[in-house]
């Protein structure tokens, strides 16, 4: 989503309608897919209305990591120095939506009729497959590995824990309820007269027998089993899966032996297993049996070949495959270099939101290759990228703010957003004399009557990372606005204060890049409300994470 609007504060604990509206909106001008080349095929082989603003709290904070991990990143494409190559993604774990495949073993893909995707409210999550243990009896012993080069050293496998069902929502009326009736309302009835019987009586409508939760599948078992790390038991039913020819099952078992979970790593079994899984027709073992043909991995390097089972995966509608087949028509390796290809894969990926994809897509419209410079749209794009925690994204969103004119840093109550922490906020509020609503080290995030503070303002949400202490993530201020007066009177503020937006959609959403910091605007009518927010991405994203 582009402008995200992060980890909710709201007594329900996370994101609010408004941030919804901002990325649904923002969404719609950027989801649709560039066009691919006609007859594209591969071979069959800090704001002035808040208190405290200008001083600052210290140096600029150092480098981010992720997670305390250096990011692998890219290597720039031969072609384009300033380009950052990607690397080919990783496999995923599927959450199981039992669906057998029927596909045989691909053919040389056709050209399709190319829609447009619908711009998705909501991320769309990585349907990925779950791992398990050693081969099925039967089947046929995995290649040893051969022994060749990997072209590079390929990314730490990136198995996202599937989700847990949910459970039926119960039916209120359900619920047999006695009526209370108070000492007055008792004494009222006692008074009335006793109606007389009506001749026919309405029957009483029966309330509905309370639902029962079904049981979860073997496959919901499995993918519950996967998210609290219970390996051993994923492992057993989607072996058994597998046995019985499900594709997915056999793609997970081999993301367990490809990520050593459960099993002791053997590349030589997770291709096996990605191999069976891609003959079944399924989309993420055939990116992940391209993967693995792509990187030399248990199987001589066949680029051109990984290539093809990319775009069978790509044209199902996997976003890893369509963003793998994008870098390498990117980089030109087991295909014809074509940025243009390159970027309109890249734009199908990143219509599901894959993060990858988001950035290189961005970076394509920030540097103009394979699309048109459009300096507003990447911005866009890698803004959605870095709130997702893309480090390269980030990078990139600095070195746009620092070739733009001079924007003041964003400071708040003597605080410099970007190199302040929970306490420091705290103590700076306390000074300017705000109204606590809730400082609870337990939630995510502190709640304030902002009146004092922010004047008009009527909520100020101010939410951290992990830590101690807890690193800002981002600061929002709610305003009462029943008219667009209120909208123009802020943003003139904040225009006047950073200068014109970077992005927008419409009159109603703005963004300006501040390099290490986003600040963005939300104006929403049927609400009669009006958001201001200050993001931090190399923390926002871990917000999201607790």
């Amino acid at each position: 989503m582009f402008l995200r609007w992060g980890a909710a504060y709201s007594r329900a604990h996370l994101i609010s309608a408004c941030r919804v509206a901002l990325v649904c909106g923002l969404l719609l001008a950027l989801s649709l897919p560039l066009a691919l080349p006609h007859g594209l095929a591969l071979a069959a082989s800090d704001s002035v209305f808040v208190r405290g603003t200008g001083a600052t709290n210290g140096a600029p904070p150092t480098s981010p990591t992720l997670n305390g991990q250096a990011n692998p990143g890219y290597t720039a494409p031969a072609l384009t120095p300033a380009a950052q190559t990607p690397s080919i993604q990783t496999p995923t774990v599927q959450t199981p939506t039992v669906q057998n495949p029927s596909a045989p073993a691909p053919a040389s893909p056709g050209i399709p009729q190319v829609s447009p995707l619908t711009a998705p409210g909501v991320p769309t999550p990585v349907q990925a497959q779950q791992p398990q243990n050693p081969p099925v009896q039967g089947a046929a012993s995995p290649a040893a590995p051969a022994a060749t080069a990997q072209p590079a050293q390929p990314v730490a496998p990136a198995a996202e824990a599937p989700k847990k069902p949910e459970a039926p929502a119960k039916d209120k009326n359900s619920r047999n309820r006695k009526d209370k009736k108070s000492k007055k309302g008792q004494k009222e009835e006692e008074a009335q007269p006793t109606p007389a019987p009506a001749e026919a009586p309405a029957p009483r409508a029966t309330a509905p027998a309370p639902q029962k939760t079904a049981p979860p599948t073997q496959a919901e078992e499995a993918a519950m089993a996967y998210a609290k790390a219970d390996y051993a038991t994923a492992e057993s039913i989607w072996r058994k899966q597998a046995e019985a020819g499900d594709g997915q099952a056999m793609n997970n078992l081999g993301v367990l032996y490809d990520l050593g979970q459960g099993v002791e790593p053997d590349m030589g079994r997770a291709l096996h297993w990605f191999a069976e899984s891609a003959k079944t027709g399924h989309p993420s073992g055939m990116s992940n049996y391209g993967r693995m043909l792509e990187q030399g991995r248990g199987i001589e390097a066949n680029p051109a070949e990984a290539a093809r089972w990319f775009d069978l995966a790509a044209r199902q509608g996997l976003p890893e495959a369509q963003y793998n087949l994008g870098m390498l028509y990117e980089l030109g390796r087991g295909v014809s270099q074509d940025f243009k290809a390159a970027a309109a894969w890249y734009s199908r990926a990143a219509a599901q939101q894959q993060t990858e994809a988001l950035f290189r897509l961005g970076h394509f419209y920030r540097i103009g290759q394979g699309v048109t410079k459009n300096p507003a749209r990447a911005v866009l794009l890698l803004y959605a990228a870095a709130m997702n925690g893309d480090p390269n994204a980030m990078k990139d969103l600095e070195e746009m703010a620092r070739t733009e004119p001079s924007r003041p840093e964003a400071v708040l109550f003597g605080q410099r957003l970007d190199n302040t922490d929970r306490n420091s906020m705290r103590a700076a509020l306390k000074q300017y004399g705000a109204t606590v609503t809730r400082e609870d080290n337990a939630y995510i995030c502190d709640l304030y009557d902002a009146a004092k503070v922010a004047p008009g303002a009527r909520q100020m949400a101010i939410c951290y990372g992990p830590g101690d202490p807890a690193p800002l993530g981002f600061l929002e201020l709610d305003y009462a606005a029943p008219d667009n007066s209120v909208e123009a009177l802020i943003l003139k503020m904040v225009t006047d204060r950073f200068g014109p937006a970077s992005a927008g959609e419409g009159n109603d959403a703005h963004l300006w890049n501040l390099g290490s910091v986003v600040v963005a605007t939300r104006y929403e009518p049927t609400r009669g409300q009006f958001s201001l927010m200050y993001m931090v991405p190399r923390v926002y994203h871990l917000t999201r994470q607790r």
